[in-house]
């Protein structure tokens, strides 16, 4: 597909409900499917290209969080540009409230795939949850730290004996944060956390000296590096333990020819859409967002601003969805990376180690 073109933005808009709450859970972490299957998420319309003029595939995906960030520009383009109804698929997007949820709609199978980190599955799979990762989407963390000119965090050593916020205890932040300052050898309780709102307004409790800083997504940082002036945005060392956001789903799943074709569809979407996105950098972005804009069915702050969006996007298809040597393609799991980062896990105490983790991934399953 053609950067230069924008796609399907002028297809026929039919009604598509789309839920932007996260829906609640029941039995297991299963969704409420009857409530999802009112909500019908994309038009019935016949797709092209692979779908080959076939039906559409009604198939369910949960997301982790609110498709209200960049972190989900995959999922939302190849919806809103039309890849999921070119791969014959007519693609309901499903947010849940947060991984943990996310992992358990999967397990109770009410979505056959979903997207994680590493940092969240690897406990599960060393405990023998038949997840599998097929996949790789982000191929390192973008989570980042806010803090002032008068007292900047730029590293670990920079949060010793200081509090750091972060939007909730013990959930992927400070899981990152613990094996950043595993590695930076800062004892972990060196370092205060503080559950607050990852937002704006909390950057007021850090000019007031509450917090020394405060982790933050890609979005958020830039917004507030463009809002204030003496703000600092670095990673502070989160970037560079291992975050691998892996595609997921089950051992059954992958063994049933039904739900089987519908991921390797999805995945083609998925891959499609993506390098769309990367091939639109030339153009500053200017059809990916126009094609979001346009559908009606995304919005968030950052979405609507150019420079955030641009910035953001820029990271993303450079440093994220990309392997940083070069040498994998778009949505190949890296597997010497997979085992340090279960390595690295295991000597933080993150998983309890002593298994092979290359028994929970594969490639086979890639377009």
């Amino acid at each position: 597909m053609s950067s230069s073109i924008s796609p399907r933005v002028d297809r026929p808009r039919k009604a598509r409900g789309f839920l932007r709450a996260a829906a609640s859970l029941i039995a297991a972490g299963a969704l409420a499917l009857t409530a999802c299957a009112g909500n019908s998420a994309a038009p019935a319309a016949t797709g092209g290209g692979e779908g080959g003029g076939e039906e559409l595939q009604k198939m369910v995906v949960v997301t982790f969080l609110p498709l209200e960030s960049f972190t989900f520009t995959p999922e939302m383009y190849a919806y809103a540009g039309g890849y999921f109804e070119k791969h014959g698929l007519d693609v309901q997007l499903q947010p849940v409230q947060g991984t943990a949820a996310a992992i358990q709609t999967l397990l109770g199978g009410a979505t056959p795939i979903t997207r994680a980190s590493t940092v969240d599955v690897f406990p599960g799979m060393e405990q023998g949850q038949p997840i599998v990762s097929i996949g790789t989407m982000a191929h390192k963390s973008n989570l980042r730290v806010v803090s002032t000119e008068d007292k900047p965090v730029e590293n670990v050593d920079d949060m010793v004996g200081e509090t750091i916020g972060m939007g909730s205890i013990g959930g992927t932040s400070e899981k990152m944060l613990n094996l950043a300052l595993d590695a930076g050898d800062v004892a972990r309780d060196e370092v205060t956390r503080q559950a607050v709102p990852v937002t704006g307004a909390t950057y007021e409790l850090v000019k007031q000296g509450q917090l020394a800083g405060y982790i933050v997504s890609l979005d958020t940082s830039i917004a507030l590096g463009a809002q204030n002036d003496d703000a600092v945005i670095t990673d502070a060392g989160l970037a560079d333990a291992p975050d691998i956001q892996t595609w997921i789903t089950t051992q059954s799943n992958l063994e049933d020819p039904e739900k089987l074709d519908q991921i390797e569809r999805f995945l083609a979407a998925i891959k499609e859409a993506t390098q769309a996105v990367i091939d639109d950098s030339e153009n500053d972005f200017a059809n990916v967002l126009k094609t979001l804009r346009d559908s009606g069915d995304f919005e968030f702050p950052a979405l609507e601003d150019d420079s955030i969006a641009t910035q953001a996007l820029e990271v993303y298809t450079t440093q994220t969805w990309v392997d940083p040597d070069g040498e994998l393609g778009l949505l190949e799991n890296d597997l010497d990376g997979w085992v340090e980062a279960y390595e690295i896990y295991e000597k933080s105490g993150l998983v309890e180690g002593g298994k092979d983790p290359l028994e929970w991934i594969t490639n086979d399953y890639l377009p």
